[in-house]
């Protein structure tokens, strides 16, 4: 596996599942040289985050690091940047708008499964907090395989 020196975490409208992935992310890195962050792939206009997404992840203890939504553009991708969408659509518009798009897999698929990963759009504050311990599952996971990657290549 490639050496990456940052992940960007990508959905809809970056303002659920980034950055809540982008917040468990930051708290795993401990001092690695990774740097980490949460797009969306329909951004017109900064939106704030969903307050129901950020009350669930404070609620589990993990702050969001930003306050609006930031568009993903081509300046994110590179050959040491692992982007990680939410939905497996969101990948294809990637590799579709983008032709210098590399690295680029669902969340789901870089974990060598299937699926997406399914958003909380007008649920309660249960059904958040529920994503939001998805969300950490998954980018648990990821942290583990890079960072045994990383270990590996040492």
């Amino acid at each position: 596996m490639e050496k990456y020196d940052k992940v960007i975490f990508v959905s809809s409208d970056d303002t659920c599942k980034g950055p809540m992935a982008e917040g468990v992310m930051k708290g795993l890195i401990r001092g690695r040289a990774l740097t980490t962050a949460s797009r969306g792939m329909v951004v017109l206009f900064p939106e704030p985050i969903n307050p129901k997404a950020a009350k669930a992840a404070e609620s589990l203890g993990v702050p969001l690091f930003h306050p609006n939504s930031i568009p993903f553009k081509e300046e994110d991708l590179g050959e040491r940047t692992l982007v990680l969408t939410m939905t497996e659509q969101q990948k294809r518009g990637i590799y579709e708008r983008y032709e210098s798009a590399i690295n680029v897999y669902t969340i789901n698929e870089f974990l060598d499964g299937e699926g997406d990963l399914e958003d909380p759009a007008g649920g309660d504050l249960k059904e958040y907090i529920e994503c939001f311990e998805r969300v950490s599952v998954l980018v648990k996971l990821v942290a583990e395989k890079l960072f045994l990657e990383e270990y590996k290549g040492e």
